[in-house]
């Protein structure tokens, strides 16, 4: 299988004040996600994982290493350069109310990325097919993001990044705030969303279990960070 989204050599040193040394969170990191495939990155809380998955996204930069999108150095685009891959790579983390406006409803928020990116044909019937694939109705449409559960609202977001027709999920502890029985619901539904639009998913959690249901390669961040000079 091709690579479709990879890393390499990845480097990242937080300064958290002039008085405290500096912390290497991430050291010549490499990794790579095939077209297709759901790929597990795990290890503890600090190693790096959330911060790689930002940097893979270009949410963030990164002291060193390159990122690559279909074989395409991206490590240094930016702006209306980086449009097209902003589309393709969708991110779903374990906190999706702060993906939505509090003063909006979900009809709204659902409405500002197609608005961003240009779609313009055929919304309602993808909005329709889409909560129908997520197991909601459009009643939910009218309400704001407190008055739904947290089910229903991490289910929205998928909804939300699937319009744009992503070619890449990264799903950041996507499931670890939900009670179990909601959360085996979420991550079906997850699996099913992702063998019809034929998505790739980079899956970051610390569950073992969850990690060998859904993914077909699992890699693991080394335990802890560096402190000291870098």
């Amino acid at each position: 299988m091709s690579d479709i989204l990879e890393c390499r050599q990845i480097v990242k040193t937080f300064r958290p004040c002039l008085r405290r040394a500096p912390i290497q969170v991430l050291d010549h990191v490499d990794l790579r996600l095939c077209q297709g495939e759901t790929l597990g990155l795990m290890g503890p809380s600090g190693c790096g994982k959330s911060t790689l998955a930002r940097i893979l996204l270009r949410l963030i930069p990164c002291d060193g290493g390159t990122v690559l999108f279909q074989g395409r150095d991206i490590t240094h685009l930016s702006g209306q350069a980086l449009l097209p891959f902003r589309r393709q790579t969708q991110l779903i983390s374990q906190r999706p109310e702060t993906f939505f406006d509090p003063r909006w409803t979900f009809q709204q928020s659902l409405t500002e990325p197609m608005d961003i990116f240009h779609i313009q044909g055929g919304r309602r019937a993808m909005v329709a097919e889409l909560l129908d694939q997520v197991k909601l109705t459009d009643e939910l449409l009218t309400r704001r993001p407190h008055q739904v559960s947290g089910g229903e609202i991490q289910r929205l977001a998928l909804v939300r990044a699937l319009l744009l027709q992503p070619r890449v999920l990264v799903l950041d502890e996507a499931t670890s705030m939900l009670d179990i029985s909601v959360q085996a619901q979420i991550l079906q539904i997850i699996k099913e969303v992702r063998r019809r639009y034929h998505l790739s998913c980079l899956l970051i959690t610390h569950d073992r279990e969850v990690a060998e249901y859904m993914c077909d390669r699992i890699q693991t961040l080394p335990a802890e960070p560096r402190g000291g000079p870098v």
